[in-house]
């Protein structure tokens, strides 16, 4: 067992079952809640995988979301109402990159919930009968979605900038993805993706951590799993350049929505590189696209942007991608607008004084999230899938500098870009 003190003076402790599940448990003495998460790295971008013995394994889009699906629906009855008579809360959801099921509760009873919780993850267990019953669940859900015009307008922006990554693909997969999903497929993916070895349970609680780790293993002693083997997310190599520059949807909407997406390529950092790099980019445009910048009400009046302009970046291990909303607005002029306004943001870059309180926010933001059981868990999880823990990445913060900003965004190349275009029906 190993004990840290983190930047609050609380402790934090790790330790490892012997069949490899990883435990952090985050002691908060003055806490009334515990929160615990149990989750492991396998999200919707790892439909196709590659063995340790170079064996290429390829599954219907959405598998993870669907694994998610049955394995919180015992067989035996609803986790949920277990969880209701336990005084608990429960949930799970699938990412990208993650599949997580977690419960918080106030109850001094921690036990009951924590090896409920263990244990229907630990035990899939599902009939041909179960399997084609949920397929019309998920398609309701799937089809709920695709009539969401800002759910649509992103899933069909990633369809275009990706060719081979498997971003491009919804987390839920599609309707035939769906239903051609056998009982087979779940039980490999779960044997492959649920071993202890891969996961990890987080748990932030104000009881006795080594009474809560102390449960833990005896929890996993009790039961018995098959050889670890080694997989990992495989796809054919990405082309730098976006699949299609421009595609137009037709949906019933009032105003129409635009989004471009921007592709960037070649970013082979390491992990401590690339979240500087997020953040650089965070703090860059923060300090551009948003009322931070005198110009931004100019440009709502100018007609250059609704007030439903937003933007997003995500920088991972293997994708990295800004997009741009808005509403209303012709795309061509948008389209312009976005492109002149990142080479200006080239040659202007972020001041001093806009980084000092983008950065002072992040920090406050970041150590907000400290007092909150359920979002810790998350965010810890989170923070260990990038390879940079929540403690280094407020180091980055800290650190990161004007010259850090500007030289990074001067050398990202803005030229791969695609256009989503949601129109009237009518």
């Amino acid at each position: 067992m190993n004990k840290l003190k983190n930047t609050l003076n609380e402790m934090i402790y790790t330790d490892t079952c012997d069949n490899g599940l990883k435990i952090v448990v985050w002691h908060k003495p003055d806490f009334a809640t515990t929160a615990c998460l149990f989750a492991t790295p396998y999200g919707s971008l790892d439909s196709s995988q590659k063995t340790s013995d170079n064996q290429i394994l390829s599954f219907p889009e959405g598998i993870a979301h669907f694994l998610e699906h049955k394995l919180f629906e015992s067989e035996e009855g609803d986790v949920m109402n277990e969880y209701s008579a336990l005084g608990a809360n429960v949930n799970a959801f699938t990412s990208y990159n993650e599949t997580v099921y977690y419960f918080d509760t106030s109850d001094e009873d921690v036990d009951k919930p924590l090896n409920l919780l263990l244990d229907f993850v630990q035990d899939l267990r599902i009939t041909e009968q179960s399997v084609e019953k949920e397929k019309g669940i998920i398609c309701q859900e799937l089809n709920m979605y695709l009539e969401m015009p800002d759910s649509r307008l992103i899933f069909e922006t990633f369809k275009s900038m990706y060719k081979n990554h498997p971003i491009k693909n919804d987390i839920g997969g599609t309707c035939d993805s769906v239903n051609k999903t056998t009982k087979q497929d779940l039980e490999t993916c779960y044997s492959l993706n649920y071993h202890p070895q891969k996961m990890t349970l987080i748990a932030v609680t104000p009881k006795n951590p080594e009474m809560i780790i102390q449960l833990i293993k005896e929890n996993q002693a009790r039961k018995t799993f098959p050889e670890f083997k080694e997989i990992k997310r495989y796809f054919d190599k990405e082309p730098n350049e976006v699949l299609l520059q421009e595609k137009i949807i037709h949906m019933d909407v009032q105003n129409q929505k635009t989004c471009i997406g921007f592709k960037f390529s070649g970013l082979n950092q390491t992990d401590l590189n690339r979240v500087k790099t997020d953040w650089a980019f965070r703090f860059i445009f923060e300090s551009h696209f948003t009322t931070m910048n005198p110009d931004y009400q100019k440009w709502i009046t100018n007609h250059k942007i609704s007030p439903y302009f937003d933007y997003e970046s995500e920088f991972s291990k293997d994708y990295a991608l800004t997009l741009f909303f808005d509403e209303g607005i012709n795309e061509k002029e948008f389209e312009q607008f976005i492109l002149d306004e990142i080479q200006t943001l080239k040659e202007k870059g972020i001041s001093k004084e806009a980084l000092m309180q983008l950065k002072n926010r992040s920090l406050g933001e970041t150590l907000s999230v400290f007092n909150q059981p359920d979002n810790i868990t998350v965010q810890y999880f989170r923070h260990e899938l990038t390879g940079v823990n929540m403690f280094e990445t407020i180091d980055v913060i800290k650190n990161l500098t004007v010259e850090d900003c500007n030289e990074i965004v001067k050398e990202m190349d803005f030229s791969n870009y695609s256009i989503s275009i949601i129109k009237s029906a009518q």
